[in-house]
């Protein structure tokens, strides 16, 4: 073992940060032994030290001021693992990550909100001053996602990547689908565990998707979006009846996806729950775990499966990254020869899940149908199980209704291919009836979703 020592600043001591301490203090000789040389946390910051868990044996490597870590003459790489719990926050963790970079210092960071609305300034600002930006622990926590696409398939040309990567939102949809919860039921249930947030808005609404498939579009492409450029939509409108009609009817399962796709010359994102075969590789992954299909030009198909969240998988990736900068290793993102074009899609056909929840009466399939053709789509099936007095009397309670059970009667309706643009219009037209009850829930159905296995 060489003498060679790297110095490190964190900024930040919650979760990661004491997971990337448990890792650097803890294991530290071990770590000497299979590098080569020493990492040594050099000052941490943290708004609170006293109370940290590191605090009684390293006092004097603790300070309250941000500068302390930024300005410090010997730190050469810091490590972003703040806590973002206001949108402001993230203004100031990404006016610290530049500081750093400003200062010839190396930084990783686990925030995808940050890289999301920041990533082009602190990308520029890495190549401006020679220093690297890493970023692994933003996307899937513990699965070496960034790095696959970064190093391993850098001679590739990755042309869609699908990802279920917000396990909160896999957590709640899996408790639906196999354990017959509800949503209200299969949140608090992830709530109560620990895998999601006492409010998971950003989760169920997809915005935390959406931050980590723009940090994806940074390093594949070079390309910097606007977070209203990537259409998403959460899963907050499904219930156990879409996993019922799903399983029992078409073959399908229901899953929040961060979708990419290349086509010659432009590039597409969206965040949305999608129905895929039950067989599918990404179907059956279950619980709080993430995954990411990605195909490419000469691997072909791959996927990817792991921990997306946790203090043990996020400090590894992070550990991972500072091990990788002090190697020697370089990567950043890759400008490619493409432009993002947010409605590359809109021609593209789909087959299309529709659930409706009406007061009964005659005619209301005749006038929906109507509505259909005149957008000229064509309707597969009319698919009924039958509701017991209970599940009816589940959206009674839910939308605060004074009827009769038995008056109220959900029914799906499937669509050959059309396209979303018209399924879109359609909708707004339906929705306004006086027999609906809720706005229609709208799920593409994609059977021929690329996969590692059959087909």
């Amino acid at each position: 073992m060489g003498n060679r020592v790297i110095k490190i600043g964190l900024l930040g001591s919650g979760t990661v940060g004491k997971g990337v301490q448990d890792i650097i203090f803890g294991d530290g000789d071990g770590l000497a032994r299979r590098l080569g040389y020493r990492l040594e946390i050099e000052k941490i910051y943290t708004r609170l030290p006293e109370g940290k868990h590191w605090y009684a044996k390293f006092p004097t490597k603790f300070t309250n001021t941000p500068e302390d870590v930024i300005n410090h003459p010997e730190i050469s790489i810091i490590a972003e693992v703040l806590g973002i719990e206001r949108p402001e926050d993230t203004r100031q963790a990404a006016s610290y990550i530049i500081k750093a970079l400003e200062k010839g210092k190396s930084v990783v960071t686990a925030n995808k909100a940050v890289l999301a609305g920041f990533g082009q300034e602190i990308h520029s600002t890495a190549l401006k001053n020679n220093t690297q930006v890493r970023f692994e622990a933003s996307v899937a926590g513990g699965i070496p996602i960034i790095r696959s696409l970064g190093e391993g398939l850098v001679s590739d040309d990755v042309t869609a990547l699908y990802g279920i990567l917000n396990g909160t939102c896999n957590y709640i949809l899996s408790g639906i689908r196999n354990d017959g919860k509800t949503f209200k039921e299969a949140l608090s249930q992830a709530q109560k565990l620990g895998y999601a947030e006492t409010n998971p808005e950003s989760d169920i609404n997809g915005d935390d998707t959406r931050y980590k498939i723009m940090v994806l579009l940074q390093l594949l492409y070079g390309i910097f979006v606007k977070t209203e450029d990537v259409a998403t939509e959460g899963i907050k409108s499904l219930e156990k009846i879409d996993f019922d009609y799903a399983s029992k009817k078409l073959g399908t399962n229901i899953k929040l996806l961060g979708s990419i796709r290349r086509s010659g010359g432009e590039v597409t994102a969206s965040v949305s729950p999608i129905m895929i075969k039950d067989d599918h590789v990404l179907s059956r992954v279950n619980g709080a775990l993430n995954a990411i299909l990605v195909e490419s030009k000469y691997c072909e198909t791959m996927c990817f499966v792991g921990k997306g969240a946790g203090a043990g998988p996020t400090a590894n990736s992070v550990v991972s990254d500072i091990i990788s900068i002090a190697g020697g290793a370089h990567f950043g993102t890759r400008p490619e020869p493409v432009k993002f074009n947010r409605y590359l899609d809109k021609d593209t056909l789909h087959r299309h899940y529709l659930r409706f929840v009406v007061k009964d009466r005659t005619g209301i399939v005749s006038d929906i149908l109507t509505h259909l053709k005149k957008n000229r789509i064509n309707v597969d099936e009319v698919l009924q199980l039958k509701h017991s007095t209970e599940e009816k009397g589940y959206f009674r309670e839910k939308l605060g209704l004074a009827c009769d059970p038995d008056e109220i009667l959900p029914f799906i309706i499937t669509l050959e291919p059309c396209k979303e643009s018209a399924v879109k219009e359609a909708m707004e037209q339906i929705k306004g009836q006086d027999f609906m009850l809720m706005e229609p829930v709208v799920i593409k159905i994609v059977p021929d979703l690329p996969d590692v296995v059959g087909g």
